[in-house]
């Protein structure tokens, strides 16, 4: 585990001040207190760890209600979507590059969220 990078910040908080007040804060929160690990086989999927709590078992996830886009350095589009555990609670940051290839280096300057 790593501590979260100042994109990942960016990214989180953008997306926290488009939701509602309670869940902005929550969201918020967990942020200060994550820590994030990029998936060995998938560099496009972040997923973190909130210290201090326990998460449950696996019984799914959701986005939060907040999606975006940004362009890849070979302006390629990229949709950016961040997921919440059962509890509502930060769980994972994913990256879908819908042309062929890895993720290579989203421009954060270019994101569009809505």
């Amino acid at each position: 585990m790593r501590h979260l990078t100042s994109d990942e910040k960016y990214v989180i908080r953008e997306i926290a001040l488009r939701l509602p007040d309670a869940e902005r804060k929550a969201l918020l929160s967990d942020m200060e207190h994550a820590t994030a690990q990029t998936m060995p086989s998938v560099r496009s999927r972040i997923t973190f760890m909130i210290a201090g709590y326990e998460r449950p078992a696996y019984q799914g996830q959701h986005p939060f209600r907040v999606e975006g886009k940004v362009q890849d350095r070979d302006g390629s589009e990229i949709s950016v979507l961040l997921y919440a555990d059962e509890n509502g609670r930060l769980l994972e940051l994913e990256l879908v590059r819908f042309d062929e290839g890895e993720v290579i280096e989203p421009d954060w300057s270019t994101m569009r969220l809505w």
